[in-house]
């Protein structure tokens, strides 16, 4: 999460607003001109990263230390746990500009500090499984196989060759 999001939990927090009923959606932005569809990757990711999502000791420590919020929000942060409902795309599925790729129901507490991670995860891996769509188009058949984790970082190599095996390509080097 940000900052941002966690000012926003305050500010929500204190005006009595953080168990409205919420909805949030991640939209697939305009496409360039020569790109009809963009392919849909991160979806168990984010899945995943939400169910882990929570705030341990030493980081509600550090929010404290460095007061980004009040003790109120970081009495929230402890107990976070998010128990909303999450509805999209499935992985590899087509999207075209304007599309609602991820639909975020919650209360408004438990949603908005998703924001970030969601943004991260489905715009790498969604601009990966659409780059490997579009190779997997031009290779007219013939395999493609991702060797990105020899210039990605840890995570990223995981995260880059899931995507390109959504996106089309056969194989990956990334054991």
């Amino acid at each position: 999460t940000d900052m941002y999001e966690l000012t926003m939990l305050q500010g929500a927090l204190r005006s009595g607003r953080a168990e409205r009923r919420s909805v949030f959606e991640l939209f697939g932005r305009s496409l360039p001109a020569s790109r009809r569809f963009g392919v849909v990757a991160g979806t168990g990711r984010l899945l995943d990263a939400i169910e882990a999502f929570t705030f341990t000791p030493e980081q509600i420590d550090f929010l404290h230390r460095t007061h980004v919020v009040d003790d109120t929000t970081l009495d929230y942060l402890r107990d976070y746990r998010f128990s909303g409902n999450v509805r999209g795309y499935a992985e590899g599925e087509c999207y075209f500009s304007g599309s609602p790729l991820l639909t975020v129901e919650g209360t408004f507490a438990e949603a908005c500090i998703l924001e970030t991670v969601a943004l991260s995860i489905f715009n790498y891996d969604c601009a990966v499984a659409s780059a490997a769509s579009r190779m997997t188009i031009a290779a007219h058949g013939r395999p493609c196989a991702d060797f990105g984790a020899r210039r990605a970082e840890e995570q990223a190599a995981v995260a880059a060759a899931r995507a390109a095996v959504v996106g089309g390509f056969t194989s990956t080097s990334n054991l």
